[in-house]
């Protein structure tokens, strides 16, 4: 199966919650973002997109998948935001012209050559902000493909040119769930 067709699969069989709470992270540094607009890469349904607009920022979510972004118009109608743009795109593939963003908000995916692109679509004293999970996390659970995990120290290793603001990994609780995470906040030099 495809990935675009299995993340389809995925939100149609309702593998994830429709819209679950904004990422702790996100709800802690969202205020160092000053200028905009801000992009979430695999925003998923939208919850932090969503988050983000009702703090009055022009957002521009990205998925993959038109199940989720569709979930996602929804709940932003709902709540009457229109100041955000959905797009449907491969994530390892970003439409945008470089320095387009002053934030850049990721949960949960990672890519390599994709944390390239980030950076280059931030504009200087832009932010980025984002968690994914180690490669420690096979050990706790199902199993996910390293290729798309981190080594220990990773993430904080591929942003060594901005300027940190936040950073951790480790073992945590998240839904009851153990979850072994690198999580990133920090400023385009």
């Amino acid at each position: 199966m495809k990935v675009k067709e299995e993340w389809e699969r995925r939100y149609r069989e309702g593998f994830y919650p429709s819209f679950p709470e904004t990422h702790w992270l996100l709800k802690r540094y969202y205020k160092y973002i000053k200028i905009g607009p801000v992009l979430e890469i695999a925003m998923g349904t939208g919850r932090d997109t969503s988050f983000m607009a009702e703090k009055g920022y022009k957002m521009v979510g990205l998925d993959i998948s038109f199940e989720a972004l569709k979930m996602a118009k929804e709940k932003l109608k709902e709540r009457g935001l229109k100041n955000t743009l959905l797009v449907r795109a491969d994530a390892s593939l970003l439409p945008f012209k470089e320095e387009a963003f002053g934030g850049i908000v990721v949960f949960y995916f990672f890519m390599r050559d994709v944390v390239k692109e980030i950076k280059k679509l931030l504009k200087p004293g832009g932010v980025v902000i984002y968690e994914t999970f180690l490669k420690r996390q096979n050990m706790i659970d199902r199993p996910r493909n390293p290729e798309f995990l981190l080594e220990d120290g990773e993430l904080y290793s591929l942003f060594d040119d901005f300027e940190p603001i936040f950073y951790e990994e480790g073992l945590f609780m998240y839904n009851q769930k153990l979850k072994a995470l690198a999580r990133f906040v920090g400023i385009k030099r």
